[in-house]
């Protein structure tokens, strides 16, 4: 699906300044629409987590083999 007009693009580019704040490597972002929830893999291709936790603002923080987080699950995206 293509974007219509300059002013539907908006909204995507806001975005950008929060990818600086991505580590500087390649990564995976994914939305699911019907679950509105932002998938964020800091790998790509992902990788498996070992552990995760649920933080206070419905934020799913993966952990990988070393306990570095490797992605983010961002529940109830877009009330953010």
């Amino acid at each position: 699906m293509a974007l219509a007009t300059y002013q539907e693009a908006q909204s995507y580019l806001k975005v950008l300044p929060l990818l600086q704040e991505f580590p500087k490597q390649p990564f995976f972002m994914v939305y699911d629409l019907e679950a509105d929830v932002l998938y964020i893999d800091f790998h790509a291709p992902p990788e498996p987590a070992q552990d995760s936790e649920l933080t206070n603002e419905d934020i799913i923080i993966r952990y990988g083999l070393d306990d570095a987080i490797i992605g983010l699950t961002i529940l109830h995206a877009s009330h953010r």
